[in-house]
């Protein structure tokens, strides 16, 4: 097996003596650490297999979903005639509805490619503005903040569940709900294609006003379902990233050193500084 040495690639053979052993000292401290990799984990590394550790539990029924709501737009485009007064005006907003429902489950995948750590932070942090780095949550970023505010909400209101350390990848627990309404989907776009008939020389759906708004409505539903779980996942993560520059801000002036306090008191403090770390 592959050592990690090895894979440094070392081949000095040290002519004149400079590579010494290290001291017993030293030895004995590194020998008093406890383990930095578990078996497996000196395996990947050693053979450089790392990666490919995370999944996306809703990139796949986000796809389904987003291709189906393709489909149903595609058979509506081909009616020509509605064989039932005013099932064409609904069925256009059907079809926009659609069209909406694949751009809320694209961005919903995203969404849980970045959470999941599927996509890592590190891809964006070079990105042009670096704007999805610094504005969406990360896998990475929010398992930073919620770890110092796990501590802080515990002292202040005394959380003790994982609301804190899950709050901004609820998305990812939508599995359930996801399915349900991949299924109805699916059911949608067989309503449609089965009204479907060719009456010579016009393609004509049979369609009822009932199940037209039943379809628009349920499109509609699914949109607001999936895009409220990403932006209470995103909007929690901003309160977070804003919650700890607060604390970070208020947190310089507890133990300030003799000299430091002796300049707030007398000169850079504001009166409303003065008040709170004089109470």
């Amino acid at each position: 097996m592959a050592t990690l040495f090895s894979r440094l690639g070392y081949n000095y053979s040290d002519p004149h003596g400079n590579v010494t052993d290290l001291s017993a000292d030293v030895v004995e401290h590194l020998e008093a650490l406890p383990p930095l990799l578990e078996d497996w984990q000196l395996e990947d590394v050693a053979s450089s297999n790392v990666g490919g550790y995370y999944q996306n539990p809703l990139g796949t029924i986000s796809t389904t979903i987003a291709v189906t709501s393709n489909l149903i737009m595609n058979l509506k485009s081909t009616i020509q005639i509605y064989d039932n007064i005013g099932v064409g005006s609904i069925m256009t907003n059907v079809a926009n509805a659609a069209n909406n429902l694949i751009s809320t489950m694209n961005d919903f995948k995203d969404h849980t490619d970045r959470v999941s750590g599927v996509v890592s932070y590190a891809d964006f942090i070079t990105e042009a503005g670096s704007t999805i780095a610094t504005t969406k949550p990360f896998k990475d970023t929010v398992k930073g903040f919620s770890k110092l505010l796990i501590y802080l909400i515990y002292q202040t209101d005394g959380i003790t569940n994982t609301s804190i350390s899950y709050g901004s990848q609820t998305s990812l627990f939508t599995g359930p709900e996801a399915n349900t309404y991949s299924n109805t989907l699916t059911t949608y776009k067989t309503t449609v294609n089965s009204s479907i008939y060719f009456s010579s020389p016009n393609t004509r759906s049979n369609l009822t006003s009932t199940q037209a708004n039943t379809i628009n409505t349920g499109i509609n539903e699914m949109i607001t379902f999936f895009d409220t779980r990403r932006t209470h996942d995103e909007t929690f993560f901003t309160n977070m990233k804003a919650l700890v520059s607060d604390y970070q801000k208020s947190r310089e002036f507890s133990n300030m050193g003799e000299a430091e306090t002796n300049l707030v008191s007398g000169y850079t403090g504001t009166s409303k500084l003065l008040a709170r770390i004089n109470t």
